[in-house]
């Protein structure tokens, strides 16, 4: 599994590209997100994902919001 920041997201399309954390873009459609969980993607949020080969881009799959480092401390305390 993969990580990285959405870096560009068009809401009304509900596409973007995520800033893969080894370095690549990953194109991504948020079709297959649950409808409820939609709207808490957006720029800078931290994504998990699966990464899957295309043409003209690798493309994320199984696409999950990481906790940001704030909720986590905050859930420790």
């Amino acid at each position: 599994m993969h990580t990285g920041t959405i870096s560009d997201f068009d809401p009304n399309g509900q596409y973007g590209l995520i800033d893969a954390d080894d370095g690549g873009l990953v194109l991504f459609n948020l079709r297959g997100v649950e409808p409820l969980l939609r709207d808490a993607f957006g720029i800078g949020t931290r994504v998990k994902f699966v990464e899957q080969g295309a043409i003209p881009a690798p493309r994320a799959v199984a696409l999950a919001l990481l906790p940001s480092p704030a909720a986590s401390w905050d859930s420790k305390s």
